[in-house]
């Protein structure tokens, strides 16, 4: 099978996360794989990284053990949207959103404080 990608961004690296002094970064979720809603579906990855603040080891503890949770709801959150939703204007919204969503919904004790897109590509 033919893969292409059709759209890649690589909208936050991993030397823009070190450079904010004011955050520690998760980025051991990994690529996650998902099928968009369009007819035929897409396939989008996406790696993301979660901060939150210097030296809190209690949310990166937390982070850790919910990963699975985390890995879930944005396989899931991803496999709602249309290639036409996942542009760069919607970017902020995304982050926000699951932002919201982990702090609300998956983590109990901690809350994370930004969310970044390592990658993000949409395939054939």
């Amino acid at each position: 099978m033919n893969r292409n990608v059709v759209q890649s961004e690589n909208t936050f690296n991993e030397y823009n996360l070190n450079q904010d002094d004011n955050y520690d970064w998760y980025t051991s979720l990994g690529v996650i794989r998902a099928r968009t809603c369009d007819e035929p579906p897409l396939i989008i990855k996406i790696d993301i990284a979660l901060g939150y603040e210097k030296g809190d080891e209690q949310t990166k503890t937390e982070i850790d053990l919910r990963s699975i949770e985390i890995k879930d709801f944005l396989r899931k959150y991803f496999s709602k949207k249309s290639k036409s939703e996942i542009t760069d204007k919607n970017e902020d919204f995304f982050m926000l959103e699951i932002k919201n969503f982990i702090n609300d919904n998956i983590l109990s004790n901690s809350k994370i404080t930004e969310v970044k897109f390592l990658q993000k590509d949409i395939e054939n």
